[in-house]
């Protein structure tokens, strides 16, 4: 019945709405079951916005009627977009009609003036937030709280009977009562999650207004509690002993969920022999548990400043599945023959169990890689190891290279916490040997695994990442164009080798000062931003970052729910662990990976959105204590009502031409050039200024900065 409804309602040929009557009879329908029936899949149908009815209750689809449905995403400037099916949606802010942020609405769209299609806010299907959390603030008498969530513009006002012993300055949960068009509504406080000055409640708060859960159900802990803390003989039948294998594991000095190992060795006919070696945690969190339940629904484990919230409790993520030094491990396992061109030759994929001898830092090991005497006395019988693993890595990325794939390197700030949870400095985080070495590993692991899945013609989750826009190309190399680089794209086919080429020469590595690391960054990450999102579907369209023509994630079941659920199909159609029902399994897995992907799509932007945030925040935090203080930054965006520039340690500030004194400037847009109209003095990207700190919003995650004049050749500031 659904499928003969959407069939009609989405014929080309489809000319008018149709009530219940009219429908009955077109499906040549019998009786009153069928009836019933009918009007149970219509409304089933309106429910899921594929359908929806006129004033006359006659059925269309929503594109009949020009409408469609979305979640609202409002802009600084008032604005908003609606991410609908066919893309975003612009929304003049006079036509929100209340709406905020995260809203599910529907919208009627019209065409403008110059053919753009635009929307109209027809109805709030439903909130986006049912809580809200802020501090507690005093305006004018009033008590009001703003969301912690900079993206949500509403002032909620607190009347004193519903302030729960709340006092100014603590961070509060609030629900809204009423809401007003105006973005402004009335609320009361649900609970007291802390002061500002307490440890920790900033970014706990930003944790719940994203929504993510922080709490594991008590069914799934309760499972959690029943699982070993040691691998249990049972387990180990059927698997293969790799033991004796020299393997180890490379992460940060900080991490505690070790879900990759590797070894390396040079064969004798010249060739290389890659393990990559993965929890396996499809073992312990089981189809249809609540543990899995709990995974599925966070997707991915969050990585904030001050503390991760993981995807599984951390009996599992830090315990029985983590890969811990001589412990004895499950592992789902990736074994290859790769030659001396990154060409695998052969691989397998099958359940084992480990030992690693060693847990190695990326520090570590990038110190021996140089040749650190200390340290490669101390891990001396796997220094070879390690360079024939790095000999191996430089071979898969130069392969890669060459195919077409993208290496982005982005300034990424550390942040250095005391024990109060304030920031008392920022850093660079390094990205050297090791850490590419393990990026290259997992990368030709997941790529090989996705091939031979694909091979099967089974279901399937995997990473994919479409082509850019080309409107987005154009925009990024004007903004190129602007620090002197001049890239021509003739075709569609060479914009990958175009934006491969603008990497290539902007590569970033230690032996640059700050300041050409930053500037080299903005670009960077530019074209990072004219790209596509890359998703999690069970349809295979490639990766073109990674310029892959299958790709998925296996490698970080910990972390991720796509990667569990890739061991499960392993298991489930490469393994043929249990080859009963196969039909039945293709429809339930079919059915099951569409869904991961788009929760776990989701999920990740959520999850990515409040990293960000959080990382933002607390560097605005810590460039409160430099109010008036000067620094030297590179001109990294320039718009209509301002030049933003970002400083050596990562932070970004803003300069408004409001608050530049000496003259009055004016944006050359296609240039990407701010020039004073009395003075000729001029601003563009790319150049080095000093600036003054003016002041550090963590509400709006700003810092506003006074440009004092370039920075010359000689160290000396110019306004001309």
């Amino acid at each position: 019945m659904r499928e003969r409804l959407l069939e009609i309602f989405n014929d080309v040929n489809f000319k008018k709405p149709l009530n219940v009557d009219e429908l009955y009879e077109m499906l040549n329908l019998s009786d009153a079951k069928d009836f019933t029936t009918l009007a149970k899949t219509l409304n089933e149908l309106e429910e899921e916005f594929l359908i929806t009815h006129n004033k006359k209750g006659c059925f269309a689809s929503l594109k009949f009627f020009n409408l469609d449905v979305g979640i609202l995403d409002v802009k600084d400037k008032g604005f908003g977009f609606v991410d609908t099916n066919d893309g975003g949606i612009f929304v003049h802010e006079s036509n929100l009609k209340g709406a905020i942020t995260y809203d599910f609405v529907m919208i009627k769209i019209f065409t403008d003036e110059e053919g753009r299609a635009e929307g109209i806010v027809e109805r709030i299907i439903k909130r986006g937030n049912q809580y809200f959390y802020g501090e507690l603030k005093v305006y004018r008498n009033k008590f009001i709280v703003n969301s912690i969530d900079n993206k949500i513009k509403l002032t909620i006002f607190i009347k004193k009977e519903h302030l729960k012993k709340a006092k100014k300055h603590d961070i509060v949960q609030v629900k809204v009562n009423k809401y007003y068009p105006n973005n402004t509504a009335d609320g009361e406080v649900v609970s007291i999650i802390g002061n500002t000055l307490d440890k920790g409640v900033d970014i706990t708060s930003m944790v719940l207004s994203s929504g993510i859960n922080v709490d594991f159900s008590p069914e799934a802990l309760l499972e959690a509690s029943d699982i070993s803390d040691v691998v249990k003989e049972e387990d180990l039948l059927n698997r293969r002993d790799l033991t004796n294998k020299l393997i180890i594991t490379i992460d940060g000095e900080d991490a505690k969920d070790l879900d990759d190992a590797i070894t390396v060795q040079k064969l004798p006919n010249g060739n290389y022999f890659l393990g990559v070696y993965i929890a396996d945690v499809s073992n312990y969190v089981k189809e249809g548990t609540f543990l899995d339940q709990d995974a599925f629904n966070r997707s991915t484990s969050v990585y904030l400043p001050d503390r991760v919230i993981p995807m599984l409790p951390k009996k599992l993520s830090n315990g029985i599945c983590s890969l811990n030094e001589n412990q004895i491990r499950l592992v789902m396992a990736f074994e290859a023959e790769i030659n001396n061109s990154g060409e695998v030759v052969s691989s397998e994929i099958f359940e084992g169990y480990i030992k690693t001898r060693y847990r190695m830092t990326y520090h570590d090991v990038n110190k021996i890689l140089l040749g650190d005497e200390e340290l490669t006395k101390k891990y001396y019988d796997i220094k070879d190891f390690l360079h024939t693993a790095n000999e191996l890595s430089k071979i898969l990325n130069k392969k890669r290279i060459k195919r077409g794939a993208f290496l982005f390197e982005s300034p990424e700030p550390k942040l250095i916490l005391n024990d109060l949870g304030k920031v008392t400095d920022i850093i660079l985080r390094q990205r050297m040997d090791a850490e590419c070495l393990i990026e290259e590993f997992m990368v030709i692991a997941n790529e090989t695994v996705a091939e031979t899945m694909t091979y099967l013609d089974v279901p399937f989750i995997y990473r994919v990442h479409e082509n850019p826009k080309e409107d987005k190309i154009k925009r990024l190399l004007a903004l190129v164009s602007s620090f002197g680089l001049n890239y021509k794209v003739n075709n569609t086919k060479s914009i990958g080798r175009i934006l491969q080429t603008i990497l290539k020469d902007n590569m970033i590595d230690d032996t640059l000062d700050e300041e050409e690391i930053i500037k080299r960054g903005v670009i960077n990450t530019a074209l990072i931003r004219s790209m596509s999102k890359a998703v999690y579907q069970e349809n295979n369209i490639g990766h073109f970052g990674l310029a892959s023509k299958c790709y998925t994630h296996f490698t970080s079941p910990i972390r991720r729910y796509p990667d569990l659920l890739v061991h499960r199909l392993i298991k489930e159609f490469l393994l043929m662990k249990d080859d009963v029902n196969v039909l039945n399994k293709i429809s339930f897995y079919n059915s099951k990976v569409n869904k991961a992907g788009q929760v776990s799509s989701r999920n990740e932007r959520i999850a990515e959105k409040l990293e960000r945030d959080a990382v933002e925040y607390k560097k605005c935090e810590y460039m409160e204590g430099f109010v008036g203080k000067t620094f030297t930054g590179t001109i990294s965006h320039i718009t209509t009502f301002g030049i933003y520039i970002t400083l050596n340690n990562t932070v970004e500030g803003l300069t408004l031409f409001r608050d530049m004194y000496d003259d009055y400037y004016e944006f050359d847009e296609k240039r990407n050039i701010v020039r004073g109209t009395r003075t000729n003095n001029s601003y563009s990207l790319g150049e080095t200024v000093k600036i003054r700190v003016l002041s550090s919003d963590k509400q709006d995650r700003t810092c506003y900065f006074r440009i004092l004049g370039k920075e010359t050749s000689h160290g000396k500031r110019s306004t001309k």
